[in-house]
């Protein structure tokens, strides 16, 4: 039987870093909402937060199920939407998924602390149960279950309450992702997705599921499992054709965690981008997430005409996690066996036989030079990197913080950063550390404050003020000499280049209008 259905995904307001300010399109909403229309029913998506507008249209769309899906930080925002639609729609059945929902059902089964899933099903809650894992294929069996009248508690994906406690179930993979609908765009206020720095239409598209990596604090595996599964290129290019026939974006940003884990799929998108020339009939650019191994090895296999060709078809930029300078950070991040992967097993030798104050140095000093090879790789066919880089670790004191972002600042011919806060999600390998550290910071009531899980306000209560200092050396970065230098380079014969940096300059002027060292960098570069 056909049903009215409601998802909602509250905004995730983006962070204070002067590297990324867009508002990304809700898509953990929309392969379901794709999903479930196909199945037949009447459904609407609603990418906006609590308030009586909202209220307004759920009560006059009179939805039987509704659908929440959160991150994090944007959970509060997502409960207080539940309380309100109970209050206001009787009877109506209201799910909680997204990253946050597995995320604390994970934290739960690993046994690393229930506080955060007792938060979202107890007898008080708004939410009557939770889909954890990949909830396409779950939730279109559950909204049958539900009109069927017959019982979904025994449905693998789905987590809820019942006189024996909390019961936790975590949906099979999806083998093929092929049978799946395409995300559906339908009522979303496509405008709202613009680069507030500059200006153009950036839609977001993701092809992949799963990791090959497994680094601690990302909550990647904890949602998908392991092993990366992807669309087949042809359906992947099809929606970003359908996108550009659409939405005309000027931007398509493909947030596929790991683009690169199967070479030969990545040639064959390649391939597709060539014969149907959406970057010629569209002016259309693409940017992608990349790792430092996967630029280390095109560079080692001579794949520079590779890279040559994704610049051909509009990729222009890569986005890589740096990370950290702090070799322990590293460790604890489960990066030293990537670098161990870059090494000669000559230089695997030297480590591993070496001190331990030795191989830190060794561990810091080769990542550094295979970040900047693989900048310089990058670079030179014409792809930018985006450098990654993360402050206010646990068990990293100030002076720490100083000491590995002046290595990282070193860097040349990085010419954007995205530079979050440290921030432990629940169900990832460094949770149950940060949660027993009892740094975790707590509103009044003493519940944990999920609305500083922004990557930029500062999750930890650490022993300093961590977001003051990532603001202060990130605008000590832009106006660097390093920087100064580099970007004098980059904008030679290069009118590309300098429309991005005066892009990025008259936005810090906006934030920071008395900094003469920000004047003086527009004046020379409106002289160019």
């Amino acid at each position: 039987m056909p049903e009215k259905i409601a998802l909602i995904q509250p905004h995730m307001v983006a962070g204070t870093s002067l590297g990324i300010d867009i508002e990304r399109p809700p898509a953990s909403i929309q392969t379901l909402a794709a999903q479930l229309e196909r199945d037949g029913h009447d459904v609407r998506m609603f990418h906006e937060n609590a308030g009586d507008v909202l209220t307004r249209k759920i009560v006059e769309f009179a939805p039987k199920i509704v659908g929440i899906s959160t991150m994090t930080a944007n959970f509060p925002e997502g409960k207080k939407i539940a309380d309100t639609i109970k209050r206001t729609r009787k009877g109506v059945f209201i799910i909680l998924g997204g990253w946050h929902a597995s995320g604390c059902a994970q934290a739960h089964l690993q046994g690393q602390e229930s506080e955060s899933i007792t938060e979202i099903l107890n007898p008080e809650s708004p939410f009557d149960c939770m889909v954890v894992g990949e909830g396409e294929l779950v939730m279109s069996e559950l909204v049958r279950r539900r009109s069927d009248g017959t019982n979904v508690d025994n449905l693998n994906g789905v987590c809820c309450l019942d006189e024996h406690g909390i019961k936790i179930s975590i949906a099979n993979r999806i083998k093929n992702l092929d049978v799946l609908a395409d995300p559906s765009w339908r009522g979303l206020l496509m405008e709202s997705y613009r680069d507030k720095h500059t200006g153009v239409l950036d839609l977001h598209c993701h092809f992949k599921r799963a990791c090959r990596f497994n680094c601690g604090f990302c909550s990647t595996s904890t949602v998908y499992g392991r092993g990366v599964k992807a669309f087949s290129p042809n359906r992947a290019v099809d929606q970003m054709e359908r996108l550009l026939t659409e939405f005309k974006p000027e931007v398509i940003t493909i947030d596929d965690e790991d683009f690169f884990a199967n070479p030969k799929w990545v040639e064959a998108i390649v391939e597709l981008l060539e014969e149907r020339d959406l970057h010629g009939r569209y002016g259309v650019e693409f940017d992608t997430f990349a790792t430092v191994n996967d630029l280390h090895g095109l560079e080692r296999d001579g794949k520079g005409a590779f890279l040559d060709r994704m610049r051909r078809v509009g990729f222009t930029i890569f986005t890589i996690g740096i990370e950290s300078m702090n070799p322990e950070v590293l460790r604890r991040y489960n990066k030293e066996w990537m670098i161990l992967r870059t090494m000669t097993s000559e230089q695997r030798d030297c480590y591993k036989n070496s001190l331990p104050e030795e191989q830190d140095k060794i561990l810091v000093n080769h990542y550094f030079d295979c970040i900047q090879r693989a900048i310089n790789f990058a670079q030179k066919h014409r792809i930018l990197v985006l450098g990654d880089y993360i402050f206010g670790n646990l068990g990293e004191n100030g002076e720490e913080v100083r000491k590995g972002f002046e290595k990282f600042s070193s860097l040349r011919n990085l010419h954007i950063v995205y530079l979050p806060i440290y921030t432990p999600f629940p169900g990832t390998a460094l949770w149950k550390e940060a949660y027993d550290s009892g740094k975790i910071v707590r509103d009044k009531s003493g519940n944990i404050d999920w609305s500083r899980f922004d990557a930029s306000t500062g999750a930890l209560d650490l022993d300093y003020d961590i977001a003051g200092l990532r603001n202060k050396l990130e605008l000590q970065f832009y106006t660097s000499e390093r920087y100064h230098a580099d970007m004098l380079t980059a904008i030679q014969g290069d009118p590309i280049m300098v429309e991005m940096f005066k892009t990025k300059f008259n936005y810090l002027s906006r934030l920071f209008p008395d900094n003469e060292l920000i004047k003086e960098r527009l004046r020379e570069l409106d002289q160019k």
